[in-house]
């Protein structure tokens, strides 16, 4: 794992793909539990790699890797559309995003998730202590 951290740190496109398929890759279950229960959906990203994060040689890596592309995290995450349209390029979410409850629920996890990965990154805040 760390060599491929290496690699996307010397590689945008690499990197900005990686972005990319992350937010692709939401699964709607996890979107409708997570608009359901009113959490941000960083909470799944940060989750999912929990074991990487809490890794005391691969975390700064991971920080290093988010602050070097920031421009590409702030590209997608202040841009609620661009979000969107990405989750749109998954046929099994677009049902879901057509819901007027989604469109709002979506606002609030792009600044939900916003906040949380700045936090971590630059302010280097446990991601797992957060309530929602």
């Amino acid at each position: 794992m760390k060599r491929q951290l290496l690699k996307v740190l010397k590689n945008r496109n690499l990197a900005v793909n990686w972005i990319r398929v992350g937010i692709k890759s939401i699964k709607p279950e996890d979107f409708v539990n997570a608009m359901k229960g009113g959490f941000s959906p960083a909470r799944l990203i940060f989750n999912h790699f929990h074991t990487y994060i809490q890794n005391p040689v691969l975390r700064p890596i991971i920080q290093t890797i988010f602050k070097a592309y920031w421009n590409e995290i702030e590209y997608y995450l202040t841009d609620v559309r661009r979000v969107y349209n990405l989750l749109w390029e998954n046929p099994n979410l677009r049902h879901i995003l057509s819901t007027p409850e989604a469109k709002r629920y979506l606002n609030y996890a792009v600044a939900s998730a916003y906040v949380a990965i700045y936090e971590f990154t630059w302010l280097n805040k446990n991601p797992f202590s957060y309530d929602s």
